[in-house]
């Protein structure tokens, strides 16, 4: 885990390459170990993860979207920023 600018704990989280449900479970394993106001950073390379992930975050009480930005390259590819309830 590192520091962002406000001194918050930010976690990465890589899931490139896997699929739901699996993109969910692995995001909310990693915000179960986390404290709340911290930042979990998921790359994802899934599209229909782009819409499920935040909607089940929301549903359960884990975690609200701060942001989700496009990274350009030759897979789109999205960097899903959740901040921990």
């Amino acid at each position: 885990m590192s520091l962002n600018n406000e001194g918050i704990n930010v976690k990465k989280l890589d899931i490139c390459g896997k699929v739901c449900p699996m993109t969910f479970i692995y995001t909310k394993l990693a915000l179960e170990e986390m404290d709340s106001n911290e930042i979990l950073e998921v790359l994802l390379d899934f599209p229909a993860a782009i819409e499920n992930v935040p909607d089940s975050c929301k549903r359960q009480d884990l975690a609200e979207v701060v942001e989700i930005k496009e990274i350009e390259g030759n897979k789109k590819t999205w960097l899903l920023i959740l901040r921990k309830i």
